[in-house]
């Protein structure tokens, strides 16, 4: 005779072979949280070398690029505000250490 198994909401279910649970909606309760996404800020070192390099176009749609890599306004935002970056005319140059 089979035994039931109880899951992690109390319910008694027959299981399968490696079931944990009574139903996948039960199972994702169950999953830890996830971990929170990556901040925007951990693009900055990218977007700095490319800098170096030539600066920024605005994009017609808004936000920025660099060739055919899109950048984001969030991600220009945060550069200018930690004095990183500064809008010259139309273009994101890179900020002179003075």
């Amino acid at each position: 005779m089979t035994r039931l198994r109880t899951c992690h909401c109390g319910a008694k279910f027959l299981p399968r072979q490696r079931q944990k649970s009574c139903s996948p909606a039960c199972a994702r309760r169950a999953r830890p949280p996830r971990s929170p996404r990556p901040s925007i800020n951990r693009n900055q070192p990218i977007v700095l070398r490319l800098l170096k390099i030539q600066p920024l176009e605005r994009r017609a749609r808004g936000g920025w690029r660099f060739g055919t890599k899109r950048i984001s306004d969030a991600l220009v935002d945060s550069l200018i505000a930690s004095g990183r970056a500064e809008i010259r005319g139309g273009q994101l140059h890179h900020a002179e250490a003075t």
